[in-house]
């Protein structure tokens, strides 16, 4: 059975969808246990016996990958590689993927409340309210 490492946090908070999709196809994981942004030395050290690592920014090096001797694939939750050692992964014959539709939703709400927040001028009327002066 594969066995997939998730370091991304969260991680199927709001909806355990994904976990579902895992287990339907008959995909044993692991959900980073340190509830915080894992280090490289951290994953280096806890990634040996999985077949798949779905990532969130964590830095993913040659210094990872070469203890990662069962991996197959890298996972990017969201559109940036730019955490990701390419070239060894390439090396190593892993394949590298990511999910550009994932962030989307809350990209777009948050692009939405940025323009509210100007027009209305919320991040002053907030200072002057902390200034005790509105």
């Amino acid at each position: 059975m594969p066995r997939a490492l998730i370091t991304t946090i969260p991680f199927a908070e709001k909806d355990a969808a994904p976990l579902r999709l895992l287990q339907a196809a008959g995909i044993d994981y692991t959900i980073n246990p340190l509830g915080r942004k894992i280090t490289e030395i951290e994953l280096s050290e806890v990634i040996a016996n999985f077949d798949i690592l779905i990532a969130g920014t964590e830095a993913i090096t040659e210094q990872v990958l070469a203890r990662a001797q069962q991996l197959k694939l890298v996972s990017r939750v969201g559109i940036g590689l730019e955490s990701v050692d390419l070239l060894a992964a390439h090396r190593r014959g892993i394949q590298v993927c990511y999910t550009p539709d994932a962030p989307t939703p809350t990209v777009a709400e948050f692009t939405i409340g940025l323009m509210l927040a100007v027009l209305r001028q919320i991040p002053l009327a907030n200072a002057q309210m902390q200034a005790g002066v509105w």
